[in-house]
C-alpha cells in the first residue's frame, strides 16, 4: 500500500472515529441525551458569548441615535418558543413570552425530603396524592412576571439573543452553574432587553429589564398568576393564601375567600420605596424582591378551580421609575431557613402567631428541624415533643390539679354561703374570702397554673397545624401524610364540623379527653357535667379535619395528662 494510499485511510479512520466520539460519549453517561443540554465546563463558551452580548446592556444608549427602533420583519417573525431549566430545586418551564415567562415550577427535593413537593392539584383541579407539585396555577394567558406599562401587559414574544435556544431544550444545572438568558423585544415601536438569570442551587431567580429611557411612565413588573392551590382541605387553604406587601418593614395585605367567579378585590396601589411583594398559599410563597420599587400594587380575582370550588388568584407587581429594572424573584417553600436566603424580612409572613407567642413558635421549630437533622421520623418526633411538653408542664399542670380538687371539695360549703348572703353582696364576700382561707384554697389556684403554659401550647399547635416540615410526611400504616387526617374511609353524606372523611385518631383523642375529663369532674357538680362532655364532643367533631400529625402529639400529650391525674388522684 503506497504512502498516499495508507494516508487517505488514516483520515478516513480519524473522520470515523471522532463522529463515534460523541455517541460514546452519550453511552457511558458523559453527554446528554439529545434536546438535553448540560451546563458545566462545556458551557464556558456559551457564558462568554452571553456576556459579549450583555456589554452594553446597562450602557446609556446613543443619544445621536433614534431612539425609537423599527420593527423589522426578522423581528416581527421571533416566534413562540419554550424550554425547560432543571436545577437542584426546580424544574420550571419557560417561554419567551415578556422576555422570559415562567410557565411551569415544579419543585424537586432531595432523597430526604422529596415528600414535600408530591401531591397536589392538576390542571383539570383534580386532586392527587402523587402529582408532582407545580406551583404555576394554570390561568390562560399568563406571563410571569412581565412588565405592565399604563395597563398594557408586554406579554409578546421576544427574541432570544443568547444563548442559542431551541423549542423544547433542556438545560441542566450543577452544582454553582447558573444560566443567563437573554432577549429583546419591542413595544410600542420601542427595544426592550430582558435578562433572566436561574442558580442550580437557589429558589431565587433574577430578572433585570432596560428600556433605555424610551418611556416617560413608570412601568411595573407583575405576576399575575397567583400561586397554584395544593393543599387538599381548601377551607384551610384560602384561608392561609394572601397577597402581601413590604415597605420599610411594614407589612400590608390583602385577601379574599371567592364564592362565585364574579368575586375580586380591586387593585391597590402603594406609594413609596418598596421591598417586596408576596404571594402565600399554606406552604408555599412566590415573591418578587428590589431595592429600587417605588411603589407596589396587589388585586385578586375568583377562579374556578373545578365545578364545586372557587379559588383566588393574586397578582402583585412592583413599580420602577428608572430604565434599567432589577428585580428578584424567590419561588420556594415556606421554610424559614430556605426564606432567609432572600436576605429580607419575608418570614415575618409566614404563621408564627402573635407578637407574644412568636418566641415560643420559633423556637419549637428550630428544635423540631434539629431533631429531624438526627434522622427521626416525624411521627417519633411528635411523640417525642409530648413527652418533653408534659416534663415541662406536668408541675404546672399538678399545681392546678390539686388547686381544682381543693375547690370542688368546698363547693357544696359555696352554695351554702351563696345561697344565706344573696342578698348582701358584702357579707357573701367577705365569707367567701374567710372560706378561701380557713381551707387553703386560691381561687385563681387553677386558671394561673395554665395560663403560664398557654403560650407554649398554643404556639405548639400553630407550628404543627403549619409548618412545612410534616407535609407530606409518613409516619406508618394508614398515617402517610401528618399535614394531612389519617383518613381511613370516606362517608357518603357531610356532617357539620365533622366532615364526610372518618380519621382514626381522633377517635382515640377524644378517648383520651373523655378519660382525663371524667377524672377530674368526679367530684364536679352534676349540673356542670354535661357541658363538659358536650365540650368533649365538640372537639372530638373539630379535630377530625385536623392534621395527623397534630392529633397524633395531642393525643399522646393527653394520655400523658391522664395518667399524671391518675397517680395524683390515687395519692
Amino acid at each position: 500500500m503506497t504512502d498516499t494510499k495508507r494516508t487517505i485511510l488514516a483520515g478516513l479512520l480519524i473522520g470515523l472515529l471522532t463522529l463515534c466520539i460523541p455517541f460514546y460519549l452519550q453511552l457511558i453517561g458523559i453527554m446528554p441525551e439529545e434536546g438535553e443540554t448540560s451546563l458545566g465546563a462545556a458551557q464556558e463558551e456559551t457564558f462568554s458569548q452571553a456576556e459579549d452580548e450583555l456589554a452594553d446592556f446597562y450602557s446609556a444608549p446613543d443619544k445621536n441615535k433614534e431612539k425609537t427602533i423599527r420593527l423589522d420583519s426578522k423581528t416581527q417573525a421571533a416566534g413562540s418558543l419554550s424550554f425547560s431549566v432543571v436545577s437542584n430545586q426546580y424544574n420550571a418551564q419557560i417561554s419567551n413570552a415578556g422576555g422570559g415567562s415562567i410557565q411551569k415550577f415544579v419543585l424537586v427535593g432531595g432523597e430526604d425530603d422529596n415528600y414535600k413537593y408530591v401531591g397536589g392539584y392538576d390542571d383539570q383541579g383534580e386532586y392527587s396524592d402523587s402529582i408532582n407539585l407545580d406551583l404555576v396555577a394554570p390561568v390562560e394567558n399568563s406571563c410571569n412576571p412581565c412588565l405592565v406599562y399604563e395597563d398594557s401587559l408586554i406579554n409578546t414574544d421576544f427574541k432570544v439573543i443568547s444563548p442559542k435556544i431551541y423549542s423544547g431544550q433542556v438545560f441542566n444545572l450543577y452544582d454553582n452553574d447558573s444560566l443567563v438568558v437573554v432577549s429583546e423585544g419591542f413595544f410600542q415601536n420601542k427595544k426592550i432587553l430582558k435578562e433572566t438569570i436561574f442558580y442550580a442551587n437557589s429558589y431565587n431567580i433574577t430578572h433585570k429589564f432596560n428600556t433605555y429611557d424610551q418611556f416617560s411612565k413608570p412601568f411595573y413588573v407583575v405576576w399575575g398568576s397567583g400561586i397554584r392551590t395544593t393543599e387538599k382541605n381548601l377551607f384551610e387553604e384560602i384561608t392561609y393564601s394572601q397577597a402581601f406587601v413590604g415597605q420599610s418593614k411594614e407589612i400590608d395585605n390583602i385577601t379574599l375567600s371567592p364564592s362565585s367567579e364574579t368575586d375580586i378585590v380591586e387593585a391597590r396601589s402603594f406609594s413609596g420605596k418598596t421591598d417586596w411583594v408576596a404571594i402565600r398559599n399554606k406552604y408555599f410563597i412566590n415573591s418578587l424582591i428590589s431595592d429600587f420599587s417605588i411603589g407596589a400594587t396587589l388585586s385578586a380575582r375568583s377562579f374556578e378551580l373545578n365545578s364545586e370550588n372557587y379559588i383566588p388568584i393574586y397578582s402583585a407587581g412592583l413599580k420602577f421609575n428608572a430604565p434599567v429594572i432589577s428585580v428578584s424573584q424567590f419561588f420556594g417553600p415556606l421554610d424559614v431557613d430556605i426564606i432567609a436566603s432572600s436576605g429580607t424580612y419575608l418570614d415575618r409572613i409566614m404563621n408564627f402567631g402573635w407578637l407574644p407567642i412568636q418566641p415560643f413558635s420559633r423556637s419549637v421549630l428550630w428544635l423540631l428541624k434539629k431533631l429531624n437533622l438526627l434522622g427521626l421520623n416525624y411521627g417519633v418526633i411528635l411523640i417525642l415533643f409530648a413527652f418533653m411538653i408534659r416534663v415541662v408542664t406536668g408541675p404546672l399542670t399538678k399545681k392546678s390539679f390539686e388547686s381544682t380538687q381543693k375547690m370542688q371539695t368546698i363547693q357544696p360549703k359555696i352554695k351554702k354561703i351563696q345561697e344565706k348572703y344573696k342578698n348582701d353582696s358584702q357579707r357573701l364576700n367577705r365569707e367567701m374570702i374567710n372560706l378561701y382561707k380557713d381551707s387553703g384554697v386560691n381561687p385563681l389556684g387553677g386558671c394561673l397554673p395554665m395560663l403560664v403554659q398557654m403560650p407554649l401550647l398554643f404556639s405548639l399547635f400553630i407550628v404543627f397545624r403549619s409548618t412545612i416540615e410534616f407535609r407530606g410526611a409518613p409516619f406508618f400504616g394508614w398515617i402517610s401524610n401528618l399535614s394531612q387526617p389519617d383518613t381511613i374511609f370516606y362517608l357518603p353524606f357531610h356532617i357539620p364540623i365533622y366532615g364526610d372523611q372518618v380519621a382514626f385518631l381522633p377517635f382515640v383523642l377524644g378517648i383520651s379527653m373523655f378519660m382525663t375529663q371524667r377524672l377530674s369532674m368526679a367530684t364536679m357538680d352534676k349540673s356542670q357535667k354535661p357541658m363538659m362532655y358536650i365540650m368533649s364532643a365538640f372537639f372530638f367533631l373539630l379535630f377530625n379535619s385536623f392534621p395527623s400529625g397534630l392529633n397524633l402529639y395531642y393525643t399522646v400529650y393527653n394520655f400523658l395528662n391522664y395518667f399524671q391525674q391518675k397517680s395524683i388522684k390515687a395519692k
